[in-house]
């Protein structure tokens, strides 16, 4: 009994470093992972993506959230270039401009109060648009080299509603200045265009260039840095310059955040961003302040 209760203490020890050694190799400093976009064909893939916007315009305080919700499925694999056809499952956002709040939920259901309603186009619009599909072509690097389906989407979309000429133009115009291909292709490569198509190991970086149009349109200088292995997630650290491209202003800011990748298809598993952008024009400034949240899952 008393060499039992002895070897236990030793026994308890000896399994905790073997315990600690075992988690400890699934984050080895020396691990390498080939790190490129490798969605597989014949799978889909969705994205939830999240953006709460902070900001004061003319000293009033306002807030947006918004969240969009993508299925991809990768339809043709050449090798080279991976063609995902892209479904929009849902879009909500949410706005708060001097108390007053604003609502448009792809999942809400039209009341005949929409007609007193002054964002009854929009919310016809954003309804009309859930389940519509369009297509990106995307290399290793997750640069997205074309995006197709935008103008037969408005079109289907008009033909829906029933609109008359006036009303059908209308909706278009509105259709297009949020929803249009160089928007939809500056979106996606924030998110997909990070990869160096290569083995990386911790501590490894390097630099990619984006484009972005819409609210938020600037040029983006990002730098991804491997801060951790562990089994096949490649946690990546993101630090990123802006500059603006708006003429008759001047704006620049940063993001900074953390994405975990799953090296084996290049999906952007989690990702967390802060965003400070400063807009000077006209002698006046307009701080904005934001936080977007990317969350992927294999269907």
């Amino acid at each position: 009994m008393k060499r039992i209760l002895f070897f236990l203490p030793v026994m308890i020890a000896l399994f905790s470093i073997i315990s600690f050694e075992s988690c400890q190799s699934t984050k080895s400093a020396t691990a390498t992972k080939m790190l490129q976009f490798n969605f597989e064909k014949g799978k889909g893939y969705d994205y939830e993506m999240m953006m709460d916007i902070d900001q004061k315009v003319m000293g009033q305080p306002m807030k947006m959230g918004m969240s969009t919700y993508y299925s991809m499925d990768v339809t043709e694999d050449d090798g080279i270039m991976k063609t995902l056809t892209t479904r929009f499952d849902r879009f909500k956002m949410d706005m708060n401009v001097a108390g007053m709040d604003m609502t448009v939920d792809t999942d809400k259901k039209a009341t005949a109060d929409d007609d007193k309603n002054p964002m009854q186009m929009m919310n016809r619009i954003f309804g009309a648009i859930k389940g519509q599909q369009f297509t990106m072509k995307i290399n290793k690097e997750g640069k997205v080299e074309e995006v197709s389906g935008f103008k037969e989407m408005a079109g289907a979309i008009a033909d829906s509603m029933q609109l008359d000429e006036k009303e059908r133009a209308e909706m278009i115009a509105k259709f297009n200045q949020q929803f249009n291909e160089n928007g939809i292709k500056g979106q996606f490569e924030r998110v997909l265009y990070i990869f160096p198509n290569k083995e990386v190991k911790v501590g490894d970086s390097w630099e990619k260039s984006t484009s972005v149009t819409g609210q938020m349109a600037g040029k983006y200088k990002s730098t991804y840095t491997v801060k951790e292995i562990e089994g096949d997630m490649v946690t990546l650290e993101e630090k990123t310059k802006i500059e603006g491209e708006a003429e008759g202003s001047d704006m620049d800011g940063k993001v900074s955040g953390i994405l975990v990748v799953d090296s084996k298809s290049g999906l952007v598993v989690n990702a967390d961003q802060d965003v400070v952008i400063e807009i000077k024009k006209n002698g006046q400034s307009i701080v904005l302040n934001a936080k977007n949240k990317i969350r992927g899952k294999v269907r």
